[in-house]
This record gives structure tokens, C-alpha cells and sequence, in this order.
């Protein structure tokens, strides 16, 4: 009779849970992003932690690297923040000219189409009314976002205390978690597990690498090609070659058309384009073998059609986050099955 309430007491406990997790969703997610981003912060500075670990306590070198580690972010943003600022600024006031730009090249198009029996004229006028107006809704809202992130920010104080607990206490916790697998499961458990680490770990660290110098080479690149703002260009590039494929090409359009406001025009827009399509041939020729390596890659249809599906589902944040997590899944069956 025990046996048979067995299976329904775990229902209900498994029911009880998911209720739980139902009402509780947005502060179970709110605890989600300060664990995530801690994680992000443990695995930047573990390995300057482990070299600190020879020479001083646990307790000691997980504070200094992680303080060495926000004195350097710090001290990046300092330094690159306010001209970035001022580019921003810059690039606001010529939105107005990007759009006389456009209206001019589609009453080209339109006068080209025109000639030919195709009358587009009622569609241009809501067309460019739409574009104006949208205009200033469209840097507010930049801006607004720019300001919650900068909030956002200032509240995440929790996400450097998690890092640290998790760098000083990273053996014990990982003990813990091991204790709470069968012991028919443990040995492949702890083998999925550091197999994911491991996979895990070379890919963000590989592409953190690929992300700092692509975006370095195209600021360079647009710096020599005369393109406006090219430092917050550079910053857009190295932040979207998170997300492969896809990311270079979304930061390549603003870049390129942008180009278009500079005194330089279509020959500047022509620079512009040739500088970022050498910056991409080098990254896919020479940076991402050498810093992701053939074994963290994914194949090429598999990153194509898995992007999509992390944005229907968590938006920006999972096309981002989708490829580390199919990495560590890819490594946690490997790590089981041998």
C-alpha cells in the first residue's frame, strides 16, 4: 500500500513545485539573471583566481580577482564611455540628413519605376511620413533603454557577492551537487558535468576573444575609412558577432548607411562596406579557427536555425545565450554516454 502512494506523493510534490515556480516566476527570474550574470562573472576570473590560489587563501584570491577584474571594466568604461556618448549625440543630430538621403535615392527609384508604368506615389508620402515620425520615437526609445540598462546596472551590487561565494566555495558546492545524484548516476554525472564546464567554458572564453578583436578591427577599420562613429560602431560589431551569422550583418546596415551622411556620400558608404566585409573575411579565415577552435563549433545550419528559435523564445537575450547552452548540452551527453 506504501509503494502505491509513492507515485502520487511525487505528483503532488512535482505539481506543488510547478505552482510554486508559476506564482513565483518573476522573482524566480529576477534570481536567474543575478545567478547567470554572477556565473559570467565567476568563469571570467577563475582563471586569474586559480593563479592567485597558489600564493594566497581562497578567500583572498577570489576577492582580488574579481576586484582586479571590475577595476579593468571600470577603467574601460571610463576611458571609451564619454566619446561613445558624444558619437551618439553626434549621429542623432544626422538622422535627419540619412533621411533626406533616402527620400532623395527613392524618388530616383521612383521616378526609374515611374518611366516604366509603375506608379509608387501614393505609397511615398505615408511612406517618408511614417519614417519621420518614427524617427524621434525611435532615439527616445534608445535612450530609454540606455537609461534602464544603466539602472539595471546599479542594481545588480548582488551579482559580485554570488561571484565571489561562487569562486571562493566553487569545490564544496560542487560536492554538494554531486551528493544529490544516485550513486548509480554519480560518476557519469560528475563526467557530463565537467565535460559541459569544459566545452562551455573554451567557447565563451573564444568567443569573448573573437567578440573584443572583431569589434577592435572594425572601429580601426571605419576609423581609416572616415565612417561617423566609428567607436560606437565598433562597440554595435563586437557585441552583435555574439550572435554569428546574423550579428555582423544587422550591425553592418547601420554602419553603411550612417557612411551615407558623411560629406563623403556613396564613396564613403563604398569604403565603409569594403572595410567591414574585410574585417569579417579575417574573422572567419584566421580569428574564429584559432580562438574557437573545431572543437566548440557548431555547424553552420545547426547556428542558423538555432538563433531564431532562442529569439522567438527569450528574445535578444536567446539568440545570445542559445549557443552556449546547446555547447553545454552538446558536452553534458558526451560526458554521460562515455
Amino acid at each position: 500500500m506504501e509503494r502505491k502512494e509513492k507515485p502520487w506523493r511525487l505528483a503532488l510534490a512535482l505539481a506543488a513545485g510547478a505552482l510554486g515556480a508559476f506564482a513565483l516566476r518573476r522573482v524566480i527570474s529576477a534570481l536567474a539573471v543575478h545567478l547567470g550574470a554572477a556565473a559570467l562573472l565567476m568563469a571570467a576570473a577563475l582563471p586569474l583566481c586559480r593563479l592567485l590560489e597558489r600564493r594566497v587563501k581562497p578567500s583572498a584570491a577570489a576577492f582580488l580577482s574579481l576586484l582586479l577584474l571590475l577595476l579593468a571594466a571600470g577603467l574601460t568604461l571610463v576611458l571609451f564611455m564619454p566619446p561613445m556618448l558624444r558619437q551618439v549625440r553626434q549621429l542623432t543630430a544626422s538622422v535627419p540628413v540619412l533621411l533626406g538621403r533616402a527620400e532623395a535615392l527613392w524618388q530616383t527609384c521612383a521616378a526609374w519605376l515611374q518611366a516604366r508604368g509603375i506608379d509608387v506615389a501614393p505609397v511615398q508620402e505615408e511612406l517618408f511620413a511614417l519614417l519621420s515620425s518614427r524617427a524621434g520615437t525611435i532615439i527616445a526609445a534608445l535612450a530609454d533603454t540606455l537609461s534602464r540598462l544603466v539602472s539595471t546596472l546599479s542594481r545588480l551590487l548582488l551579482t559580485p557577492l554570488l561571484a565571489f561565494y561562487l569562486l571562493r566555495d566553487r569545490g564544496r558546492i560542487a560536492a554538494r551537487l554531486t551528493l544529490l545524484l544516485p550513486i548509480v548516476w554519480r560518476a557519469r554525472g560528475v563526467r557530463a558535468a565537467r565535460e559541459a564546464r569544459r566545452e562551455t567554458a573554451a567557447f565563451l572564453r573564444g568567443q569573448l576573444l573573437l567578440s573584443l578583436s572583431v569589434g577592435a578591427m572594425t572601429a580601426l577599420a571605419l576609423l581609416l575609412a572616415g565612417t561617423p562613429g566609428w567607436l560606437m560602431l565598433g562597440a554595435l560589431m563586437g557585441v552583435m558577432e555574439l550572435i554569428p551569422y546574423i550579428g555582423p550583418v544587422l550591425a553592418g546596415v547601420p554602419a553603411v548607411l550612417l557612411a551615407l551622411t558623411s560629406p563623403g556620400g556613396w564613396l564613403r558608404a563604398l569604403w565603409t562596406l569594403i572595410s567591414l566585409v574585410a574585417v569579417q573575411q579575417v574573422e572567419g579565415a584566421v580569428l574564429s579557427p584559432r580562438l574557437l577552435g573545431s572543437a566548440t563549433q557548431l555547424h553552420p545550419m545547426a547556428v542558423l536555425l538555432l538563433i531564431p528559435a532562442g529569439g522567438i523564445l527569450l528574445g535578444p537575450l536567446g539568440m545570445i545565450a542559445i549557443l552556449p547552452a546547446v555547447t553545454a548540452l552538446r558536452g553534458a551527453l558526451r560526458g554521460w554516454r562515455t
